[in-house]
């Protein structure tokens, strides 16, 4: 199993969908290069709140994610796009999961 980072936020005024997803898609070759990443998806639910959410191999590798990112310059643009105060980030251990699909 692996365990989930949830990073939610809202985006700034003005700020475009394509502008987010750009921004999110510049951080994953630096996400990548991380230990114990897995994977993210990018969601936004209908109240505009956009919802990010990273597969890591433990909990301690999520944790460590951040400040292993705080100096990277992909962080750091999606961050001027982002209203600071809605930004929230939880780290969750699954109790539960489905099987893999073997493709």
């Amino acid at each position: 199993m692996y365990v989930v980072e949830i990073v939610s936020w809202n985006g700034k005024s003005g700020v475009t969908d394509q502008e987010m997803i750009e921004a999110v898609n510049a951080m994953i070759p630096d996400l990548e290069k991380l230990p114990g990443f897995r994977y993210q998806s990018l969601s936004k639910s209908k109240n505009d709140q956009w919802v990010e959410i990273y597969y890591w191999d433990t909990a301690e590798e999520a944790h460590r994610s951040n400040d292993l990112m705080a100096d990277k310059a992909s962080l750091g643009q999606l961050l001027l796009l982002i209203k600071l105060e809605s930004l929230s980030i939880e780290v969750l251990s699954p109790f539960q999961e489905s099987m893999p699909l073997q493709l």
